[in-house]
């Protein structure tokens, strides 16, 4: 009779704490580690991790998977980079609380975002509990997403809402935190959440506060105003009483100014405020064309390369295309070629932008309390590469290549900052006792093999991504295991 279901043997243990990493082996029995260190027992399977490191499963802060963990609950894009966990509901943006208003506005409005779904629940528990009974790859947990509660209550209503109307956003966050949210998110670039004023935002934190949450925001301004915004949603998280997630932190477009955020950043936790922030590995960012052409117009498209990444119907026309080259095979301004792809695409298109300088990135992949978030966009077409490749890009170049982060530095960003931070309990370090979500990769030879152009690559070098105690991927092929969990907040 074995004694373990699981012993994963010879590996460098990366614990998730920022330890030195350690010769050991690690046991899983059921769904829990079970003993690090010296394994004497045997295991129904065991794995020889020789070569390998051996760490938490990694944590995706900042995802837009909401749809996809019930449309298609493979989630190979995750779990084939080792992340055994998906933060949902960022940037304001999700899938419930659903009205019949919001979902006729879905197909069309964040749809071609986060992917078709009917949204067949109304409440945040009702969607919880869809996740649930979809049995996703990887684990889930959530915030409640301020836009959709904005266009459930509001509509596209451009104004204050009046103290009914933010009584029955409370009441709708309210919900949400008792199913097991773990915060309100905002989207201040994007409609209908741009509309919200900051005392708005600062009554609904409030909400968030009283069970412990957290208010994660794609700040207001990214670009010249970057500092501007980021005082907002500092002093948000300091009026509610609640910690502050900023979300995928950059300067773009104005280079440089992460050199004055940073500091701006400390100074707060330094007077007692909790605020963290996240990145992804890549100059580019990505997101809806007409959300994007809205706040930059043509300056920003004619400074910066851009890709149409996904349209809804002239694929092979637009896909995968810059911009620039669109336009001149129109033989129109990029203006002009912008507006003719929204109006024949219906304003469904996301597209790549070339907004970031490396010496920012770099800056805030460095940062202490920085963790971890692809951003990716589960849409159709050609994706930016982070969907695939944030994870392992970090291990590759900042670790590896460009040495920044020591292994064991860039692991804990991946996990157990991200699992503290983050209202989720008993995962993010391998020890006795906690969750069995487990990643062995190579250090020598993890790469992101996403690329602008055929973005739909896995990366080399996650050997063995364990989820819940179950082997979900092993050896660059996806196993049949969903053992994902919807996790609520603390629990």
């Amino acid at each position: 009779m074995p004694d373990y279901d699981l012993v994963i043997r010879n590996g460098r243990i990366v614990d998730g704490t920022a330890a030195p990493g350690r010769a050991g082996d690690l046991a899983v029995r059921g769904d829990r580690i079970a003993a690090v260190g010296s394994v004497p027992g045997r295991g129904a399977r065991e794995i020889d991790a020789q070569g390998s490191a051996v760490a938490p499963g990694f944590i995706d802060v900042h995802t837009h998977d909401d749809a996809a963990v019930v449309r298609d609950p493979r989630v190979d894009f995750k779990i084939m980079q080792g992340v055994t966990t998906d933060v949902l509901g960022n940037c304001g943006a999700g899938v419930a609380p659903a009205s019949d208003a919001f979902r006729t506005y879905y197909r069309t409005g964040m749809g071609p975002i986060l992917g078709e779904s009917d949204l067949p629940w109304s409440t945040t528990a009702e969607y919880f509990a869809a996740v649930e009974a979809a049995h996703p790859a990887c684990n889930a947990v959530a915030y409640v997403p301020h836009g959709v509660l904005r266009y459930v209550v509001m509509g596209m209503e451009k104004r204050a809402p009046t103290d009914a109307e933010l009584r029955r956003m409370c009441d709708l966050l309210d919900e949400g935190m008792r199913a097991g949210a773990i915060g309100m998110s905002t989207g201040l670039v994007y409609v209908p959440g741009a509309y919200a004023r900051t005392d708005e935002l600062v009554e609904l934190a409030k909400v968030a506060a009283r069970y412990g949450g957290i208010y994660g925001s794609h700040i207001r301004n990214e670009s010249g105003g970057l500092l501007e915004a980021v005082e907002e949603a500092i002093s948000i998280g300091e009026r509610a009483g609640c910690g502050v997630q900023l979300s995928h932190h950059k300067s773009a477009g104005v280079f440089g100014l992460t050199e004055r955020s940073l500091p701006l950043i400390a100074r707060a936790r330094e007077r007692g405020v909790d605020v963290t922030i996240d990145v992804y590995p890549y100059t580019a960012s990505s997101s809806s064309l007409a959300a994007m052409f809205r706040l930059g117009r043509e300056q920003a498209f004619e400074a910066a390369p851009a890709i149409i990444a996904s349209v809804k119907y002239n694929k092979e026309r637009y896909e995968g295309k810059y911009v620039s080259e669109i336009a001149a095979d129109l033989g129109l301004p990029i203006g002009d070629a912008i507006r003719k792809i929204l109006e024949e695409e219906e304003n469904t298109p996301s597209v790549i932008m070339f907004i970031m300088d490396e010496a920012d990135v770099r800056r805030v992949v460095a940062d202490d309390h920085c963790m971890a978030g692809s951003d990716g966009l589960p849409s159709e077409g050609k994706p930016h590469p982070r969907l695939y490749g944030t994870m392992p890009a970090i291990l590759q170049k900042y670790v590896r290549d460009e040495p920044l982060l020591t292994l064991e530095e860039a692991v804990r960003k991946m996990t157990s900052l991200a699992a503290a931070k983050h209202r989720i309990k008993d995962r993010g370090v391998l020890r006795e006792g906690w969750y069995a979500d487990i990643v062995v990769f190579d250090p020598e030879t993890v790469a992101d093999a996403a690329t602008y152009q055929e973005p739909r690559q896995y990366p080399r070098g996650i050997e063995y991504v364990v989820v819940n105690g179950q082997v979900a991927a092993e050896r660059g092929r996806q196993t049949a295991a969903r053992a994902g969990c919807m996790l609520r907040r603390g629990q």
